[in-house]
């Protein structure tokens, strides 16, 4: 206990209290020092839990969900075939999903102008170019702040598998996503060690809660009483029996293989689970999309198990009626090129791919916005990430023109303020 407080006058208060919380307790997933929101739900929609699937690497539009009569090579190697949705064409590598496609709409006029994968992802989860100067917070970050809670001890925010960091921008860390990177494994650090017995704990808490208030009392600031709060939280997240949630052993085999026993057919499993439970936002990768060579060596393979946990997903919600109240997100931070290159392969595209939506008062089997007849170019009805972001709150429900201020004083929106909601998709 003397060194944890030895160095105390060198850090910030909000360390100092993360530390002294984290060395009391010997626990390791506390976030750090949160704001409070009292921000009122607005807007329309019926989404209650959203999905939120990145293709990352940027999937083939002509290959897949942008089928096009003049694209002979596309059409040649990736043998379109009829949907259960009436005009609707996929890709011979996503029959699992075509026989759901009366439930998707297909934004075919998705664009916009970052060329790299890192600023084309950023602008996907966030509305916003990549700025060096401020930390953009991604659409689950705002889900969390502005649409509550769903499950009662679950945060609202959960990134599942290899999906990047916790995205909170420069919102508090109440607002961070709870980040669950095997989805086999669940939750890491929830219990406290073998060695610390229930009464040791409790002592520990008590210990840390009289030391809070004389800090609070000699400091004259509510930090400790913030931090104490989401610790207390935390501490409901043990005990809560919502943490079966996180455990897919308690899946049928048969179920397991249906969603495909790897790490993305876990991912889908396990946002099912979390979708009983009430959790708001959820959001995974399928990588390995970057298909600058050889485009048709190894997609074949990569597409089973994406269209595996899709299909397997999108039919589970249907049968047990959670599609209703649940929106489906399936989408890329760019598409490919249209035309071959020597190598066999698509380059980059962010001037025209497709984005897929579903569930959630969504009309499906239709198609939004049109590329041109090669299918490289949105030509019709064209779509930013921050208009589909924008689609994503307005169904959740959320207040699209609320106004947050980051530290230096500049206003943000959910969708950006050049964002607009595409409210006919529904």
């Amino acid at each position: 206990m003397k060194d944890l407080f030895l160095k105390s006058d060198e850090m910030t208060r909000r360390h100092m209290v993360k530390g002294l919380a984290a060395g009391l307790l010997g626990l390791n997933f506390v976030p750090e020092i949160a704001a409070k929101s009292t921000t009122a739900l607005k807007g329309g929609g019926k989404a209650k839990s959203v999905i939120f699937i990145n293709v990352a690497g940027g999937l083939s539009q002509v290959d897949s969900f942008d089928i096009k009569e003049h694209n002979k090579d596309a059409n040649k190697a990736s043998e379109p075939m009829k949907s259960n949705a009436d005009g609707i064409q996929v890709g011979k590598y996503f029959k699992g999903m075509a026989k759901h496609m009366e439930k998707f709409a297909a934004i075919n006029s998705m664009c916009h102008t970052q060329g790299t994968h890192h600023h084309a992802t950023y602008l996907t989860l966030t509305s916003y170019e990549s700025r060096g100067t401020v930390a953009h917070p991604e659409l689950g970050a705002w889900a969390s702040k502005l649409g509550g809670k769903g499950a009662e001890a679950i945060p609202p925010f959960i990134k599942i598998g290899n999906s990047g960091d916790a995205g909170r921008g420069f919102f508090s860390s109440q607002y961070s996503a709870l980040p669950v990177k095997d989805p086999t494994k669940g939750i890491q650090f929830v219990k406290t060690p073998k060695d610390l017995s229930e009464g040791e704990f409790k002592k520990r808490i008590s210990y840390m809660n009289m030391l809070n208030k004389e800090y609070e009392a000699k400091m004259k600031n509510n930090i400790t009483n913030d931090y104490s709060n989401i610790y207390d939280q935390a501490l409901k997240m043990m005990t809560s029996k919502d943490l079966a949630a996180f455990d897919l052993n308690q899946e049928k085999d048969l179920t397991r293989e249906r969603y495909g026993k790897n790490e993305f057919g876990n991912s889908c499993l396990l946002a099912r689970r979390l979708v009983q439970k009430g959790v708001r936002f959820m959001s995974m990768n399928h990588g390995g999309w970057d298909d600058h060579y050889g485009i048709y060596n190894e997609m074949a393979d990569r597409a089973v198990s994406l269209d595996q946990g899709v299909a397997a997903l999108m039919s589970d919600l249907r049968s047990l009626g959670l599609l209703d109240s649940t929106l489906v997100v399936f989408t890329s931070e760019f598409g490919r090129g249209a035309e071959l290159n020597r190598q066999v392969g698509r380059g980059h595209n962010p001037s025209g791919y497709t984005s897929l939506i579903a569930g959630a008062g969504v009309k499906g089997g239709q198609k939004y916005g049109k590329t041109d007849k090669m299918g490289g170019v949105a030509v019709e009805k064209k779509v930013h990430p921050a208009d589909l972001n924008a689609t994503i709150a307005y169904a959740m429900g959320l207040p699209i023109d609320h106004i947050e201020y980051n530290e230096t004083g500049r206003p943000f929106q959910v969708g950006n303020k050049t964002g607009k909601p595409l409210t006919e998709l529904f």
